[in-house]
């Protein structure tokens, strides 16, 4: 079971890396569909981290380092989809606060 927590950090990582690749590429919908089946594996790491501890099953030394090594990139690729969203988010807001205004719209109606 511990090697297939393993399996699932590792593709939760590809899955991170693809919705990394899509953001770079300004593909927010591709990031969306991805980030809907990134959230499902992170589902399952969280019952398998929760059934090796039931199990008081402990990983490797070399099955810890690579969980450590697979989260810390996972975050990383996280961080950087965030610092590209940022201006999308500006865009956007952007946009809507000039909608407002041409529709002659205060600001809270929306």
């Amino acid at each position: 079971m511990s090697q297939a927590l393993i399996n699932t950090y590792e593709s939760a990582a590809k899955m991170m890396a693809q919705m990394l690749l899509a953001a770079r590429q300004d593909a927010w919908e591709k990031v969306t569909e991805l980030e809907q089946s990134y959230m499902l594996k992170i589902e399952v790491i969280k019952s398998l981290e929760q059934s090796l501890r039931m199990q008081s099953v402990v990983l490797t030394t070399d099955q810890n380092a690579r969980k450590q090594v697979l989260v810390q990139k996972i975050l990383a690729d996280d961080g950087e989809i965030r610092q590209l969203l940022y201006p999308v988010m500006h865009r956007i807001t952007d946009m809507i606060f000039d909608a407002q205004l041409h529709a002659r719209m205060p600001p809270d109606i929306l």
